[in-house]
């Protein structure tokens, strides 16, 4: 199963195309999307059982994945963000890139 990354990136762009720290939100979305197509990889030689999961549950899943695998420190070197602000910016744009992929798959794949 392969991801549009490039839909995705556009939709990102236009999204977080605006604002002082575009660029790094930008950036951070694309390292999620990767991180994304690495979650989808790794049911690769089962996707029955990805299928097979609710919606809530496969958000979960990659949600999670995510969170453990990306570097929030790398995007936050060169602004004057506190932490805690970029951290919470951070988990909203990894939500946002779950949601866009889950409904990618959805679309693409009919899964109901």
């Amino acid at each position: 199963m392969k991801i549009d990354k490039e839909e995705l990136l556009s939709e990102a762009k236009e999204y977080y195309g605006r604002g002082g720290i575009s660029d790094q939100s930008y950036f951070f979305a694309e390292e999620c999307i990767d991180l994304g197509q690495e979650w989808l990889d790794t049911y690769k030689s089962n996707y029955w059982v990805l299928i097979r999961q609710s919606q809530r549950e496969m958000k979960k899943g990659m949600r999670n994945y995510l969170k453990e695998r990306v570097n929030y420190q790398k995007y936050n070197g060169y602004t004057f963000l506190p932490t805690f602000v970029w951290v919470w910016i951070a988990n909203t744009i990894i939500s946002w890139v779950v949601k866009k992929i889950i409904v990618y798959i959805i679309k693409k794949y009919s899964i109901k």
